[in-house]
């Protein structure tokens, strides 16, 4: 019996590391602009780092020009998914309500200027208003209030999985299993990588592989600024009887909470990690391959007394259940789209900071061109490895957080 490594070299024109969202996104749109071999590999299984575990949030209402308008074609994107591709990928459309201070309202504003130059339809609404949109919402004439319409959210586990069905319908290989040990080397030219399952021969060559993939490239002596960073989820739900039930997709600087429906009667709920304090010195000791993949009961705790302070008939409500994630985190907590310039021909998507699934069409799309012309497109700088030597860091958040 021929093992593995005995086998006889499996070629392509480009490899993709990783078969999350971003991977399939990228291996999508080279496909689209006319790549014929492509291969995915996933050293587990397909979507089962962030991208199964994501909120599948698409909102474009954030304090950056540039990322709102990546987050514009994300959502074009998806909207417009099962007519492009004949496959049903169902969409949740409830918008996006933003609560914040009234001392944070030039922060606000400043975010609506720059969304809305982007083409982001979002709008400041009142009190009144927001209790219409979501009730049950607490609403103090100390809050302000914003609002997308066309924001969505949709299952990031089913939209995941439904790309994979039509890359490879398109003829894309997808290898689950399959464990990239190191890159393959001929001097110092690309030759493809060396797996589980013997080597694959490609000069071009995409890590998309979260945190891992900093230390896929520590190897080859490039340092990326990608640090690992557990964080923590929930779905609550109301009983039956209640009166109220989640509508809306909320995001709250006044608790620090993010949340979308899930269902009739549950939501799913998550920190706003980028106004949490945080430091990359948080992550030593932490292994993405060996945390508790469920909430600590101390944070736990704290998320239920603040969903009952954003949504007071939540105070009547429980925990369905919790999990919990390691994500890829930068500095700026924008992700890494670059090449190694020591080794041509190789090229990285990393650092998404749990943003990923939002950004991975326009990701996609920025990735293939890079990849095939070798020329960076424009809109892609903003997200180069060099910021963060040069000070170039990304601003972008939403609000101003109000509380640790």
């Amino acid at each position: 019996m021929i093992s593995d490594h005995d086998r006889a070299p499996r070629t392509a024109d480009v490899i993709i590391i990783g078969a999350g969202i971003s991977g399939l996104s990228i291996a999508l749109h080279l496909r689209e602009i006319g790549v014929q071999k492509i291969t995915v590999l996933e050293r587990h299984s397909v979507g089962a780092g962030q991208s199964g575990r994501a909120a599948g949030i698409l909102r474009a209402l954030v304090n950056n020009t540039a990322v709102s308008t990546m987050l514009l074609e994300s959502l074009r994107f998806f909207r417009s998914f099962s007519e492009r591709y004949g496959e049903a990928l169902p969409i949740s459309e409830d918008g996006y309500l933003l609560i914040d201070s009234r001392r944070h309202e030039e922060s606000m504003n400043g975010t609506l200027r720059r969304a809305t130059a982007a083409g982001c339809e979002a709008r400041r609404i009142d009190h009144v208003e927001a209790g219409e949109l979501q009730p049950g919402l607490r609403t103090d004439d100390d809050d302000i209030y914003a609002f997308e319409p066309a924001a969505i959210f949709l299952d990031a586990m089913l939209a995941t999985q439904t790309l994979r069905k039509v890359v490879c319908r398109m003829g894309v290989e997808v290898e689950e299993g399959c464990q990239v040990d190191s890159l393959a080397l001929d001097g110092s030219r690309l030759a493809g990588v060396e797996t589980n399952r013997g080597r694959f021969l490609a000069d071009k060559v995409v890590i998309a592989t979260s945190v891992l993939g900093a230390a896929q490239l520590k190897k080859i002596d490039v340092d990326v600024p990608v640090f690992p960073r557990r964080t923590e989820m929930a779905f609550f739900s109301v009983f039956p009887e209640s009166a109220y039930r989640p509508r809306r997709i909320l995001s709250d600087a006044r608790t620090l909470l993010y949340l979308r429906p899930e269902g009739s009667t549950q939501m799913f709920v998550g920190w706003r990690e980028g106004d949490r304090p945080w430091s990359p010195s948080d992550s030593v000791g932490l292994d993405p391959e060996n945390y508790r993949q469920t909430a600590e009961h101390p944070s736990l705790a704290m998320m239920v007394q603040r969903l009952a302070e954003t949504l007071p008939f939540m105070a009547n409500g429980f925990v369905h259940r919790t999990y919990a994630c390691v994500y890829d985190y930068t500095p700026d907590g924008m992700p890494i789209l670059d090449r190694a310039e020591s080794v041509p021909g190789l090229h990285f998507a990393l650092g998404f900071s749990g943003g990923g699934f939002s950004l991975s069409p326009w990701v996609g799309s920025a990735m293939a061109r890079f990849v095939v012309s070798g020329i960076k497109p424009p809109e892609m700088e903003l997200l180069r490895l060099a910021r963060f030597q040069e000070g170039g860091l990304v601003s972008w958040s939403n609000t101003v957080g109000a509380r640790a």
